[in-house]
């Protein structure tokens, strides 16, 4: 039972560097997309959905370029990026 407690603890999502805000606002636009892709969809699988893609982001998300963006206040490249 420890070795299965020790894998889940291997694999736990590190999120802790990403805001809040931009957590929920991740969710929000995770579910919007599954929402309107998938409307025939249940409210599990949608959560099942909404959770695999929100872990796929965060790790393939660098946390040193994600400092560094919500670090920088210069909007015209806030704005150049998102485009």
């Amino acid at each position: 039972m420890d070795d299965l407690n020790e894998k889940e603890n291997e694999y736990e999502l590190n999120d802790s560097y990403i805001l809040k805000e931009d957590k929920l606002n991740l969710i929000r636009i995770i579910k919007k997309i599954y929402n309107e892709q998938f409307p025939w969809a249940d409210s599990v699988l949608l959560r099942c959905l909404v959770k695999n893609h929100y872990t796929q982001v965060i790790e393939n998300m660098k946390e040193e370029d994600y400092r560094r963006d919500i670090t920088n206040t210069d909007i015209d490249y806030l704005v150049s990026e998102s485009m």
